[in-house]
């Protein structure tokens, strides 16, 4: 008896609840391949359903919670939840079977997992898609660049590289973790049309597809949600990861996505949280943006100031000591003329000033020497200054300024 046939007559005398492996007994559990193919269908199709009743290993629960703490990580990590509602999933269904009913599983737990790989050809074929609908030439050449970068080159045996984004394998997500299903496999009929006509390419001979019987294949399909993780440096890993999202929800994986498998919607849970986090990042983006228009306006009101200082100190250079001092009181007058409020801090101050420029004209010993219009136009501005004065000085100062300038043009 060979080692082979030993091995077999085990199997054999095992029930399907002796396996603790829903992949392993999917590969070895199934006894005999009947001549018949009706016998053999009905029990491919028993197989499969075995299958499918098995639950979830509890070494896989702990696996997966050990995979989200790895992951939890928000800085390096990426996450989405995504649940097949409404549909459900083939992948690896073109890979070789011994039952024709293949599905990509965990070749430890059991479980089935979507390959990181597929996920970033996947998302990269997105982010492409969005990278040609920009209208400026120069704009497409920058976003190839930077898909190059993110998701990696292999146009080039020699500089090919995978990029700096890590699209790592989706994990089924149990439902005592959260997930829509408490068992991952479901069984699935795919039937064939015209399986005849196709293969013969409608050469002379071959039977018109309507005339062909349809062949109903017995398949092992995938329900429920998955947890996927694309990891890299933050901003970046969000962006593939909203590439991946979005060519997941419009685009499908797997097989048969024409016939409406394989489409994913975000789950609820996932959903608020996502969305709290990009509120909080559009609050942050929103801050820093003001805080950037704030530094500007500061900008240009320090240059503008500058700008006018500059012009009044070339201005006051110009003047002679005379007219300067009749120019200095003309601003402070209409610095408090432009006061909304003439109560308060601000009013109380450009008062004091007004006070000392006034004593500063009065103690000025060159107004005999001075031009007539000159005295004239000092007095008119004294005479305006002196009422904001404080009472017990203003009428002091008026009746010094008409003894001072009155007497020195002559009135």
């Amino acid at each position: 008896m060979t080692e082979l046939k030993m091995r077999r007559d085990v199997f054999n005398t095992l029930e399907p609840s002796d396996w603790k492996n829903p992949s392993l007994f999917f590969d070895k559990g199934f006894k005999e391949w009947k001549e018949k193919d009706g016998d053999r269908g009905t029990d491919i199709g028993e197989h499969i359903r075995a299958v499918c009743d098995f639950p979830v290993p509890d070494i896989y629960i702990a696996a997966y919670r050990r995979w989200l703490g790895e992951t939890v990580d928000k800085a390096r990590f990426a996450p989405w939840y995504g649940e097949l509602k409404g549909t459900r999933l083939f992948t690896g269904l073109g890979m070789a079977h011994v039952l024709e009913a293949q599905v990509c599983r965990h070749p430890v737990y059991g479980m089935p997992y979507i390959p990181g790989s597929a996920l970033k050809g996947l998302a990269r074929a997105k982010a492409r898609e969005y990278a040609q609908k920009q209208k400026d030439r120069e704009q497409v050449k920058q976003f190839n660049k930077v898909i190059d970068i993110l998701f990696g080159t292999s146009t080039d045996a020699l500089e090919a590289d995978a990029g700096y984004l890590i699209f790592h394998d989706a994990w089924w997500i149990p439902k005592q973790e959260g997930g829509c299903e408490d068992k991952p496999y479901v069984p699935e009929v795919v039937t064939v049309h015209a399986a005849e006509y196709y293969a013969n390419q409608g050469r002379e001979g071959t039977p018109h597809p309507d005339m062909e019987s349809p062949n109903p294949n017995q398949q092992l399909a995938v329900q429920g949600s998955f947890y996927f993780v694309v990891e890299g440096a933050q901003q970046w890993a969000e962006l593939g990861r909203k590439f991946l999202t979005i060519a997941l929800e419009e685009e499908g994986i797997g097989g048969k996505v024409a016939a409406g498998y394989g489409y994913f919607e975000e789950e609820e849970g996932s959903r608020r949280e996502r969305e709290a986090r990009e509120e909080e990042e559009r609050k942050r983006l929103a801050d820093i943006e003001a805080e950037k228009e704030a530094r500007r306006v500061a900008d240009e009101k320090a240059e503008q100031e500058k700008i006018v200082a500059e012009k009044e100190a070339a201005l006051l250079a110009s003047l002679t000591p005379e007219k300067r001092l009749i120019h200095e009181l003309k601003v402070l007058l209409d610095q408090y003329r432009s006061l909304t409020h003439k109560l308060g801090v601000e009013a109380t101050k450009i008062q004091g000033e007004l006070q000392g420029q006034i004593k500063r004209m009065l103690n000025h010993d060159k107004w005999i020497g001075a031009e007539s219009g000159d005295r004239q136009e000092a007095l008119k501005c004294i005479e305006q200054a002196c009422p904001l004065l404080d009472k017990k000085i203003r009428k002091k100062r008026l009746n010094a300024a008409r003894a001072l300038l009155k007497t020195e043009y002559g009135e």
